[in-house]
């Protein structure tokens, strides 16, 4: 699909500033080198876009999202008036933080389909501020994209149908580990595709599973300490090839996890959700440097097992549990 719109934007920071400066844009010709990169951008959006999200539902539940309704108009009508009022509403979603940036918004459409990539780039605030005053020159751009062509963050809309389409999407992010809250959950109005509690469910049923299925005793070991060590990733997004390269678990644990979940499933993103998890999997416990694994309810840890300082030095502990064996496999409450 080729490119029928380009509108550029150099996008201040303005959350929480009183009097925010409005953004400056200009429509960019369809040749060049500028043209040309930003149509490889256009191009790979959907094999580097691959978050899946939702366009979030109005507050009284209703299919009505602020967001939708402007790349709407701006699909029917991509111009710079239209395209610059999703670029002020970046402005004021945007710290000082992230800082300036360039905003482009690119559109297509073949045989009534319509796509459109919004993409984020830092920008150099320096150059700028020496040669563009009250006006955004397509040169000037060109310097400062270039510079930063490999780092953005961008999504992805595509359809044929206003009515029906456009409210899922895809995004990537190449400045961070994951996509900033701010552009997913502000800018954009979404959430991920794949729920945090539905995915948090998933995951934790699946590591559980692991633990009772007839697999070496090692293995069992590298999925309950990965249990422990989850508290680390409550409240960020997370997929389940991300959780296993985090953990560092090895590849006959990575196969155990990978096996019981549906292929189409395993690179969903989704919040990690502190209380969801500990439904499934209620324990904390202390991973040891002697490879042992110590675990408990969380909510009676300190009665199971108590613990006692014996070298201060070198922060060696004594653990003690007393009780009856009853079972030798893990147990949750969901």
């Amino acid at each position: 699909m080729s490119i029928n719109a380009i509108s550029s934007f150099l996008v201040y920071p303005g959350k929480n500033d009183v009097n925010p400066r409005d953004a400056l844009g200009t429509q960019l010709k369809l040749t060049g080198s500028l043209f040309h990169k930003l149509r490889e951008v256009f191009e790979r959006s959907e094999k580097e876009c691959t978050v899946p999200i939702r366009f979030s539902m109005g507050i009284d539940g209703s299919q009505n999202n602020p967001v939708r309704s402007l790349i709407h108009e701006y699909l029917v009508s991509p111009t710079l008036e239209n395209g610059l009022v999703l670029a002020n509403r970046l402005r004021d979603l945007t710290t000082k933080k992230p800082g300036l940036g360039l905003f482009f918004i690119m559109s297509g459409v073949e045989n009534k389909h319509y796509k459109i990539v919004l993409s984020r780039f830092p920008a150099e605030e320096g150059i700028l501020a020496e040669e563009v005053k009250d006006e955004l020159k397509i040169q000037y751009i060109e310097r400062i994209f270039m510079k930063n062509a490999a780092s953005y963050k961008a999504a992805l809309y595509e359809g044929s149908s206003f009515e029906n389409d456009f409210w899922d999407g895809y995004v990537v992010d190449r400045q961070l580990d994951e996509p900033a809250n701010y552009w997913i959950y502000g800018f954009l109005m979404s959430e991920y595709l794949t729920t945090a509690k539905f995915g948090t469910q998933r995951i934790a049923k699946v590591l559980k599973e692991v633990t009772r299925s007839a697999i070496s005793l090692q293995v069992k070991q590298e999925i309950v300490a990965a249990m422990i060590l989850a508290k680390g990733q409550f409240g960020k997004p997370i997929s389940v090839p991300q959780f296993i390269n985090q953990m560092g678990l090895s590849k006959s644990a990575q196969t155990a996890i990978l096996d019981l979940l549906p292929k189409d499933v395993i690179d969903d993103t989704f919040i990690l959700d502190e209380e969801e998890f500990l439904k499934i999997v209620p324990l904390s416990g202390v991973v040891l440097d002697t490879g042992g694994i110590l675990i408990a309810p969380s909510e009676r840890y300190d009665e199971c097992i108590t613990r006692e300082l014996v070298d201060p030095i070198s922060r060696q502990y004594k653990f003690t549990a007393v009780g009856k064996i009853v079972d030798e496999k893990l147990r949750g409450n969901g």
